[in-house]
């Protein structure tokens, strides 16, 4: 039985470790809080994951909330500008609050015979994990503290400083919201809305992103009230056609709200300690996209099933550098569309893009293109990111 550790208890490190565990591998989870801390603590993120992530989960058995969660049935785009469209999905997405996902998956894990360690884990550390397992895996997060370990790509990483400052609240309200992503586009930022299941039951999710300096770059808020008040101003000011969202509604709870500022960036997935032993990141330890193309937890799925794949095809082989990088070459097939699309995004939009976008308010077809690139990417590059594609394209589903 081999002997594998995962630093980190989110989506793509818990995912694997319950996938692995069912093909009967000896996982030990490092993790600094325990499930009941993760569960009643302050909400980590903001997050719809589409069909083709929710796939894996579903084909290892931890969809624990499918008769509870909402559905995701499509997407809805408006622009400042005018343009205006809603588009269904192929197959519905869901949100689960991360809270009680991630406290749900570590109580299965241990009661699975998992093996919990609650500690915090530093490059030093990893020296005695490295020496007790034959693979140790990082998936601790976009932290500081393994930024020297696994170096940051330049080439693939073009910005140096966050572009957006992001906040997010749960609302508890009977009102009626659009029952899938709403996503408008103003000059200052973004604004975003989607039914989820929280530890507490149906919410609505609203999420900001602003350019840092800007009016939407508001956030140094002192507690869920004060956000709430921040953000009805908000949206009558930038986006006054979606400030009904906010009749009738209340703060899900005192820690129902998240503010922050994220670097995208995408680092060498093998780092190597003092001593020459190597270790593996993954998920956001490994590749970090800004949170407005929605793709953080479908992006560490696919992270967990790729390196699944790989894990189970080694068999009694080595876990050397070659098995590494095959791995992470894997999940890069997905993941580098994902990351040039959230990165294209932070952008101001070219012109074929925001033609692509005026179209889809009269060609159906169109709407339900870029709709489905939330749930795969892999259609954008080459696409929307070649401007004669775009055009070529518009025209001939306007023909039809």
């Amino acid at each position: 039985m081999r002997r594998i550790v995962i630093v980190g208890a989110g989506q793509a490190g818990m995912l694997l470790a319950l996938g692995l565990q069912q093909h009967g591998y000896e996982i030990t989870v490092v993790t600094e809080r325990d499930a009941d801390t993760i569960r009643t603590g302050r909400v980590l993120s903001n997050q719809c994951m589409f069909d083709n992530a929710l796939r894996f989960e579903r084909q290892q058995g931890l969809n624990f909330w499918d008769d509870r969660a909402p559905t995701v049935d499509g997407v809805a785009f408006r622009a400042a500008a005018g343009i205006q469209w809603e588009s269904p999905l192929d197959n519905p997405g869901q949100s689960v609050d991360q809270r009680l996902k991630m406290s749900d998956w570590l109580t299965e894990f241990a009661d699975r015979g998992g093996e919990i360690r609650l500690q915090r884990v530093g490059p030093d550390d990893l020296e005695e994990l490295a020496r007790e397992f034959e693979l140790v895996l990082v998936a601790a997060g976009r932290g500081p503290q393994f930024a020297k370990l696994f170096a940051r790509n330049d080439e693939l990483s073009p910005f140096t400083e966050p572009q957006r400052a992001i906040s997010l609240l749960y609302l508890k309200t009977t009102g009626q919201e659009y029952q899938g992503v709403a996503f408008a586009l103003g000059p200052d930022g973004e604004f975003f809305h989607l039914p989820l299941l929280s530890v507490d039951g149906v919410r609505c999710g609203i999420y900001f992103s602003g350019i840092p300096g800007g009016p939407l770059d508001c956030w140094d808020v002192a507690d869920a009230e004060d956000f709430f008040e921040r953000a009805e101003k908000a949206l009558q000011r930038h986006f006054p056609w979606l400030a009904p969202i906010m009749a009738d509604a209340e703060p899900g709870g005192p820690l129902d709200f998240l503010t922050g500022r994220i670097t995208p960036v995408v680092r060498d997935p093998v780092g190597t300690l003092d001593s020459g032993a190597k270790v593996l990141a993954m998920g956001d330890t490994a590749v970090t996209n800004d949170p407005i193309a929605g793709q953080g937890a479908n992006m560490a799925a696919h992270c967990a099933a790729a390196y699944q794949k790989t894990i189970l095809e080694q068999g009694d082989k080595p876990f050397d550098e070659q098995f590494m990088r095959l791995g992470f070459q894997r999940f890069w097939e997905t993941g580098q569309h994902a990351t040039r699309f959230s990165n294209d995004l932070l952008r101001p939009p070219p012109a074929h893009v925001l033609a692509t976008l005026a179209t889809a308010q009269q060609v159906p077809e169109v709407a339900h293109r870029f709709a489905q690139l939330f749930n795969d990417p892999t259609d954008y590059t080459g696409w929307l990111t070649d401007e004669q594609a775009a055009m070529h394209y518009i025209q001939e589903a306007t023909a039809r």
